[in-house]
């Protein structure tokens, strides 16, 4: 049945394609740079990471804003203006993190090409970064598409969506000007995983990254910090609700604790208070919690009396192993 569906699911792909190629949906501009930040995959390649970076790097020198979609918020409405005190439930984690992180303005908007007037006209925003727009890349003018890939498993087994995690086909990574490959640490084959890139998209630049942990605070008070060495010889419970949660364990593993229980929730799982007799039967054999920063601004919002233990959140810093200059250096020419 998934490969069934995986067929109807290309069918839409390509007459959507059709639709932009023969000009009965229009390709719009922004008044301002637009850089676009994507991937192939369902989940897990650490996008948003990238996002940030980015966001931060431009902040320097340009006012900058983000369009997202605000992935699983509840509040529908066509557009809003994203706040770091901003509830995650109705307005998506991933944006509420970013609002938070970035101190930009952060506009959730189910058409991006409005949020972006809206970013201009409010904001005077002089470069949008959109928040997973590979997808939607012939609708909206960019100037620089980045297409962020998971080298510790960048196609899956190779099929589409529902069959594999493949959104799109492999080979449309023609479209990327370019590329940042994530988690590099984790990879089977990076040199076989570049030369499969090459073969699809040979003028792309290739970045490769890896996540390494930056700072841990308390959950319910982020003035309230622990240093990194506080995990060592510690029992942990690794709570998450990412699409790679194994790439998380891995990033924890690095403050040496003594050993590491994982408790896994769906990608951009809203927790409930519901969940917390769960998180503290799993907590009964570990010393510590640790979250991700974007499960963070979901979990505050719990009784923190409720939690058998203190919670700390793990922050994480994009750290490039090669082509960090090339990227600076493409976003100076924004």
């Amino acid at each position: 049945m998934r490969s069934i569906i995986s067929v109807l699911y290309l069918a839409g792909l390509k007459i959507k394609e059709a639709l932009y190629t023969l000009g009965i949906i229009k390709l719009k501009s922004l008044p301002c740079k637009v850089i676009s930040v994507g991937n192939l995959t369902a989940g897990g390649t650490g996008k948003t990471p990238v996002v940030e970076y980015i966001v931060k790097y431009l902040s320097a020198t340009k006012k900058a804003a983000i369009l997202t979609r605000g992935y699983k918020r509840e509040n529908k409405a066509a557009l809003l203006d994203v706040k770091p005190g901003s509830s995650p439930r109705a307005c998506g984690d991933e944006a509420v993190y970013l609002a938070a992180e970035t101190g930009v303005p952060v506009i959730a908007a189910v058409n991006r090409y409005d949020g972006g007037k809206y970013a201009v006209e409010k904001y005077q925003a002089q470069v949008c970064v959109l928040d997973d727009g590979f997808q939607r890349r012939r609708s909206l003018y960019r100037d620089l598409e980045i297409l962020v890939i998971d080298a510790s498993n960048p196609f899956g087994n190779g099929k589409l969506l529902p069959a594999g995690i493949l959104r799109e086909p492999v080979k449309n990574i023609a479209a990327a000007g370019l590329i940042v490959l994530s988690k590099v640490d984790d990879a089977e084959d990076i040199e076989a995983l570049k030369k499969t890139i090459q073969r699809w998209n040979s003028r792309a630049k290739i970045i490769e990254a890896v996540y390494e942990p930056a700072e841990l605070y308390n959950v319910f008070d982020r003035n309230e910090k622990v240093p990194l060495s506080g995990l060592e010889g510690k029992k942990v419970l690794a709570l998450s609700a990412v699409g790679n949660p194994g790439y998380f364990t891995k990033v924890v593993s690095k403050l040496d604790p003594a050993g590491i229980d994982r408790l896994s929730f769906p990608d951009h799982h809203a927790f409930t208070e519901k969940d917390l007799k769960k998180i503290n039967e799993k907590k009964a054999d570990s010393e510590l919690i640790v979250t991700t920063e974007k499960d963070a601004v979901k979990l505050q919002f719990l009784d923190k009396n409720g939690f058998a233990g203190k919670i700390l959140a793990l922050r994480i810093e994009l750290d490039f192993i090669k082509g960090e200059k090339e990227l600076q250096e493409r976003l100076n020419t924004l």
